[in-house]
């Protein structure tokens, strides 16, 4: 636990250092900016004003996105242990807890600005399809289309298409599971907005580094003795 700590104490101290680094150069860059707007429409107010919040919007989004960055990798480990925990102590016994689990962190867990998940389901092979709340129409389109099938012929997550939940539209993206070789199932993920390419690798990389081997664990630990 102090190795940990340790190690949480110098992330957090590297992000404050960030943002204090991107806030200076900000606040630094509007001071030429607003000058160079000044010489260029002498006497008028307006486009300095215009320039300045144009500035400003791009600055927020920018420090948006850095903050995003900076706080999935270290927070996504950290926030993913409790599972880990429960699979160790016995908490979670089968496939289905597991599943649940899953579902509902990661509509907790990825609820940014660029990459949002309001609803999540996930089918492992041998269990059933597992939603974090009951969603008829999501349940519906993946049956349908047979996802458990279609997933195996996926080697990393996709874009399925829109689709209509509580008469919202949203983004239905599907991201296969793997381990080595082995197809495990996929998780179906609905986002409000469309994921761009470098969101989503943040996704392939939960997959590959927290998802699949924990899927395989409790697979292996409550693997019905022969004959049972």
């Amino acid at each position: 636990m102090g190795q940990r700590r340790s190690f949480s104490y110098i992330y957090n101290v590297q992000r404050i250092i960030l943002l204090i680094f991107y806030t200076t150069t900000a606040i630094a860059l509007s001071i030429p900016l607003a000058r160079l707007v000044s010489v260029l429409f002498t006497g008028s107010l307006f486009p300095l004003v215009i320039s300045l919040v144009l500035y400003m919007v791009a600055v927020v989004v920018i420090g948006s996105f850095i903050h995003v960055v900076s706080y999935i990798p270290f927070n996504l480990s950290s926030a993913f242990d409790p599972i880990k925990n429960d699979i160790a102590s016995g908490n979670i016994r089968n496939l289905e807890q597991l599943g649940r689990r899953i579902c509902q962190f990661t509509t907790a867990f990825f609820d940014f600005s660029f990459v949002d998940i309001e609803y999540a389901a996930i089918q492992i092979e041998d269990s059933p399809l597992i939603l974090k709340e009951e969603v008829p129409e999501l349940k519906e389109v993946l049956v349908e289309y047979g996802m458990m099938e279609r997933s195996s012929q996926l080697e990393q997550i996709i874009r399925a298409g829109r689709i209509t939940l509580h008469e919202n539209n949203y983004q239905l993206y599907i991201l296969p599971l793997w381990f080595g070789e082995h197809h495990l199932g996929y998780m179906a993920l609905v986002s409000r907005n469309r994921i761009s390419r470098f969101f989503q690798k943040f996704l392939m990389e939960y997959e590959n580094n927290f998802l699949d081997d924990q899927i395989m664990v409790v697979k292996q630990m409550y693997k019905p003795e022969p004959g049972a």
